[in-house]
Order: C-alpha cells, then structure tokens, then sequence
C-alpha cells in the first residue's frame, strides 16, 4: 500500500466524503440575501480569522490536515514546524505574551512535562477517545498512536540479524550503524530513551537502564533531527534507527523489500503524539475548533486511511497495513517518570552523552 497525500483522481476528503444539505444550503441563500452589500463573515479572537499552531509532525501529513480545516472553516492557518522540543521551549519563553494558540505532535510525555503551559480544554470528540489517551486534567488530548520501532534497512542487515530485542543492539557489529536523533531536542527520540530504559530496567532507580544506554551509545549515532533517523536508514546511511512506527511507516510500505521495521519483543511503547491548547492564546475559539477538527471522525479516518496513521477514536478501524496492536508487547509505560520527571531524565542524558565523548 502506498502512502501518499492523494491519489491520482480522487478529490479531497471534503468533496469525497460530503455535500452540502439542502436545508443548509437555502440557509446559506437566505443568510446571503439579508446580508447588507459589502458585509464581511463575523470574525472572532480579536478580529484576526487565524489560528496560529507550532507543529511537530512530517509536513505532508500536517499540510493535508491544515488545507481541509481551511477550505471547511475559512479561518487561516499559520504553521511553526519545529522538533517536539524546539516548540515546547519557544511555547515556554513566550508565556508572559503567548504567540502560540495550539502545539500539536510530540509524543505526550513530552507534553505533560509542558503542562504548566497549556490550559484545559475537552473536544467535542471526547465521547470516542479512551482515557488513557487523555491527560486527567484535559491539558493534552492524544492525537494519534505511536508505537516504537527499529526501523532497519535489508540491504544492510541480513535476515539472521534483525534484531529481535533491545540487548541485540549491543552487538559490537552495529557500532556507528545505529541512528537516533537527541532526545533533548526531539520528543521521538526521547518515547525510545524512556522506552528502553524502562524495557531493560530491573532496580526501582533504573540504574542498570542507564548503564544499558551508557553501552549503546557506543554503537549509536546522534543524527541530529528525528528525520535524519528514518531518511538516514531508508538511503542506507545506517543499518538500524531507532524512531516509532508513524515516522517509519511512508518508507517500509513503499519500499518492503529494502526497509523493514520490528517492534522488540522484550517491550515496545505506545506513547501517542498529541495536541495542547495553550494558556492565553490569541485566537482562543479558533484553536478549539482546530483541536475539534483534528480529533473528528472524519480527519481521523482521512489520516489513517491516507497515512496509515493509528487513531485514537474507538470508532476507527486500525490501518489493515500495520500488526495488529494486540500482537505487540507494549511495557508498562510510567509517565510521571518520564513527563513529569523529564527535566531530570534530560540532565541525567546529558551526563551520559557527555560521558561517551559524544
């Protein structure tokens, strides 16, 4: 199946998948005939019809979302692409005059370590998402699942060397062959640190994690953003990357016989990115309505079905493309350790890295 933004001769999902009412429509006719020559449509938040979102996500996918709520809405969208902690920082440094009204991707640990930024919002879609893809306090909203993946190219690695759990990639074989992106800078590559940690992790301090990724950094390479990891290993620039699944998905359904990805049996996670309104937003009703949209059956469905994006919604069938979720071993993801917690997960990193030579 391949992934791509539309397919030759299809309209987009607006014109596929509705039509005006005729009520609506003669509404519509009315509304226009008492409207006085030269009246403009009601604008909110301050007179601007804007909603400006700082967007961690790969810019296909957010660009087919952001063209369909314009043509549905009118109200304009103004995109800040960043890494996941590119975009939480700039959110935190404009606290005291927010420039930002919706942060939407990164994984929600990353978020949860942000909420003091964010102000509670539930969406009109509350009914369809679980809770455990919610925070308690309706500060983020999980947007779309993320399971973690090595991703690994099979021109690079035979089939008697996939590896099968996290300790495989300790092999002295995979040093320099190994990519992740930093996790200080990108909300990815932070889901696989907490990942592996908590995967390998026996002693309640998780030391012996730690002491895991201080050995696995000898094979790995800090590649910089997280796209240098699932571009890198789909060019054969690295045999292995560690990324999720959402990232390696485009390249493994379009090239199956030069890429693949597993899920570690010893533990993978399913840390959903999500989305964020943040506290004292300019264009606060048009951020709702972003939110709403991006979380509506409709969005969900064109998502998953155009991107092999896995919804939140109970009532949206997952990607025939992608395993079944209940033939992967998810870990027990601890997220007060790893949202809450993650300025001292970050600083003990910097510790390790430092102390590789990295």
């Amino acid at each position: 199946m391949d992934i791509h933004p539309q397919r030759e001769g299809e309209s987009d999902m607006n014109k596929r998948r509705r039509r005006l009412p005729r009520l609506l429509l003669l509404a519509l006719l009315i509304c226009a005939f008492l409207c006085p020559v030269g009246c403009k449509p009601r604008q909110s938040d301050g007179g601007e019809n804007l909603v400006r979102v700082y967007v961690a996500h790969n810019e296909k996918q957010y660009t087919a979302a952001v063209k369909e709520f314009q043509e549905r809405t009118g109200i304009a969208v103004e995109i800040v692409s960043a890494g996941t902690g590119d975009c939480l920082q700039r959110i935190a440094s404009e606290a005291d005059n927010p420039q930002c009204d919706v942060m939407w991707g990164g994984t929600v640990e990353s978020l949860e370590a942000y909420v003091a930024y964010f102000q509670p919002y539930v969406c009109a879609e509350d009914a369809f998402i679980a809770d455990a893809f919610k925070d308690p306090n309706d500060l983020w909203i999980g947007e779309s699942q993320q399971p973690a993946v090595i991703m690994y190219n099979r021109n690079l690695v035979a089939n008697s060397d996939i590896p099968v759990v996290w300790e495989d990639l300790l092999d002295p074989k995979w040093k320099g062959q190994i990519a992740s992106a930093d996790p200080a800078s990108s909300g990815s590559a932070y889901t696989l640190l907490c990942n592996i940690i908590l995967a390998v992790s026996q002693q309640p301090d998780k030391s012996d994690g730690w002491a895991f990724v201080t050995a696995l950094l000898d094979n790995v390479v800090i590649s910089g953003g997280s796209s240098t990891v699932y571009q890198g290993v789909a060019n054969g620039e690295f045999a292995l990357g560690l990324t999720l699944e959402q990232l390696a998905c485009p390249y493994v359904l379009d090239n199956p016989e030069g890429v693949g990805m597993l899920y570690p049996a010893d533990g993978s996670s399913n840390v959903p990115d999500g989305v964020a309104l943040v506290k004292g937003c300019p264009h606060e009703e048009n951020a709702k309505r972003f939110i709403d949209f991006l979380l509506s059956a409709d969005c969900q469905r064109f998502m998953s079905e155009e991107f092999d994006r896995r919804s939140v919604r109970s009532d949206i069938p997952q990607p025939e493309s992608l395993p079944d979720l209940n033939s992967i071993y998810f870990i027990d993801y601890d997220y007060e350790w790893a949202g809450v917690g993650k300025e001292a997960v970050l600083l003990q990193w910097q510790a390790v890295l430092e102390q590789s030579g990295k």
